[in-house]
């Protein structure tokens, strides 16, 4: 839970019609009756939010906290309008908002001198966009400088919106990083298109996204005979964080036909294991897969961290490394709305047949000496 919202706590904002609170599952529908629901919308594939559309046009959205399931973060009374100010802490919020056709009304981003999309940049580069962090903390004065009738957080790390909710400036807790389905991520969209004004534009994007990641999954297991063992993960410190069976990128690789060496655990974050666990399972996997962010990745310590003992793990021996260099390429960010392309090269990779189409975020490492 936020430390800056108590337990049922309701505070009313009538200029943004949006009534906050941090509360069990049971009293995120305090105060509506069932008679007031006339409809009630919940993802096919995301766990973080839902919401209730109520007699009188209104929303009721719960966003729910997915590292406590059962848990819920935030209840918003959203009485749909036009916005006109918006800004968010994070730059893997701008896909979301490009798509929807409402980078107009984007005032401010954390870490927007970091961000990959071309528009972005360019209302940064103009100073129509604005940075709201120096280093890696929050600038307050710059948030209320720009004066966003919404900005969009997320909810770790202990942070406090005190200050911001109580000027007026709704904060709306985004989570899609810890939604496990590539799928699960891609539909916040729908929450920005419900809170934007664009719900029938972002449910159509939705589906542009959902079927032919659908149509590609289903086809690939059904044709795929051999499936190559595959693990992802880093050194940390002196042991080694993998990605759980339930993660976003293990559900990836196990669609594109790959089958994960850790598919027997389950976490809500990566699994973090002594090193000589993580080498006997490695030491059976064909392919090793790795997220980097490099500025011009030249050499076998990029993938290695200098530990020689990595070096003869088959992947590496064998050459079947693949990487996503989240410096240059949108991971974190368009790589949300483009799971399929994603798919794509994975599969690629997977069949040995990467250079049939040009890999666009999963590549073929090439620097092995």
């Amino acid at each position: 839970m936020l430390t800056g919202l108590q337990p049922l706590r309701w505070t009313m904002f009538a200029m943004a019609s949006i009534v906050w609170a941090s509360c069990s599952p049971s009293a995120s529908h305090t105060n509506v009756t069932k008679a007031a629901i006339v409809r009630h919308v919940s993802p096919h594939y995301a766990h973080g939010f839902d919401w209730n559309v109520l007699a009188d046009s209104t929303y009721l959205i719960t966003l729910f906290n997915l590292e406590s399931p059962g848990d819920t973060l935030q209840v918003i009374h959203w009485k749909p309008r036009r916005i006109e100010r918006i800004a968010s802490l994070s730059t893997t919020h701008i896909p979301f908002i490009h798509a929807l056709g409402k980078m107009n009304i984007l005032k401010g981003v954390g870490f927007a001198d970091r961000t990959l999309d071309v528009v972005a940049k360019e209302l940064f580069n103009q100073g129509e966009l604005v940075n709201l962090t120096t280093g890696n903390e929050l600038e307050p004065e710059v948030v209320f400088a720009i004066n966003p009738e919404l900005l969009f957080v997320y909810p770790f790390g202990g942070k406090s919106y005190d200050k911001f909710l109580s000027n007026g400036i709704g904060c709306i807790q985004v989570s899609e990083y810890l939604e496990v389905h590539p799928l699960g991520r891609a539909e916040w969209i729908r929450l920005f298109g419900c809170l934007l004004g664009e719900q029938e534009r972002a449910d159509s994007i939705f589906r542009s996204i959902e079927e032919p990641y659908l149509k590609l999954r289903d086809s690939l297991a059904a044709s795929v005979t051999i499936r190559p063992t595959v693990f992802a993960g880093s050194m940390d410190g002196d042991r080694w964080a993998v990605p759980s069976a339930n993660s976003y990128l293990a559900t990836l690789m196990r669609d594109a036909g790959g089958s994960y060496i850790f598919n027997d655990t389950s976490a809500t974050g990566n699994l973090v294991l002594p090193f000589e666990s993580f080498y006997a399972a490695a030491s059976k996997a064909a392919f090793w897969g790795k997220i980097i962010y490099e500025t011009a990745p030249t050499s076998a310590d990029v993938i290695t961290q200098g530990d020689e003992r990595l070096r003869a793990l088959p992947a590496f021996r064998d050459k079947h490394v693949f990487v996503c260099n989240a410096m240059q390429k949108d991971y974190h960010g368009q790589a949300l709305l483009e799971p399929a392309r994603m798919l794509q090269d994975l599969h690629n990779i997977f069949s040995y047949n990467d250079s049939i189409t040009s890999p666009y975020y999963f590549h073929c490492w090439a620097h092995y000496d």
